[in-house]
């Protein structure tokens, strides 16, 4: 009897545990529906996905424009950054953010490294001063951290970067944002 009992107890979990995916998922449709129809009003439309862990929302207003996010998952590379990633660091979970209106773009990425903030501000330096000719480069630090910023008036765009003392190592914020034609 112990042996019919088993396979019926391990096929009731599964169902339950179905039944546990199937109500998250219709909960996180009806937080899209939600989302989407408090965004959508004086003609804009909307489209939400929480699908990937993070959110993806879409809107068109009623002229035609539209935005895109990405919260929490978007996947952000060296490339389009238009900054190296500091050797070794891994991205922190969640930090991924992409923004696209029109032409214009924001991105940010969080990164965390084991080593020291003086040496991540050193590396994240020498990298914007070798991109700076013609641009703005400002740089501020202090005991805890280091923020550098590069301004390119020419082509309306900023890099940032934010290094910060982590309890173990250095957190580091990557900003990028860059205005596209009107």
């Amino acid at each position: 009897m112990n042996r019919q009992v088993l396979p019926v107890g391990i096929a009731v979990a599964l169902a339950l545990a179905g039944c546990g995916k199937v109500q998250e998922k219709a909960a996180e449709k009806a937080t899209e529906k939600m989302i989407e129809s408090s965004m959508s009003k004086d003609g804009t439309q909307a489209k939400v996905d929480l699908s990937q862990g993070g959110m993806k929302v879409t809107t068109t207003d009623a002229s035609g424009k539209t935005v895109q996010m990405e919260m929490g998952s978007a996947k952000i590379s060296e490339s389009e950054m238009g900054l190296p990633f500091y050797p070794g660091a891994q991205p922190t979970e969640g930090s991924g953010m992409r923004m696209v209106n029109g032409g214009s773009s924001s991105l940010q990425m969080g990164l965390h490294s084991d080593d020291a903030v003086d040496k991540v501000a050193a590396f994240y330096r020498e990298k914007l001063k070798s991109m700076s000719e013609g641009k703005q480069l400002m740089d501020m630090s202090s005991n805890d951290g280091a923020s550098i910023s590069l301004v390119d008036d020419k082509t309306k765009s900023v890099l940032q970067v934010h290094v910060s003392k982590a309890e173990k190592g250095s957190d580091i914020a990557l900003v990028a944002s860059r205005e596209g034609a009107k």
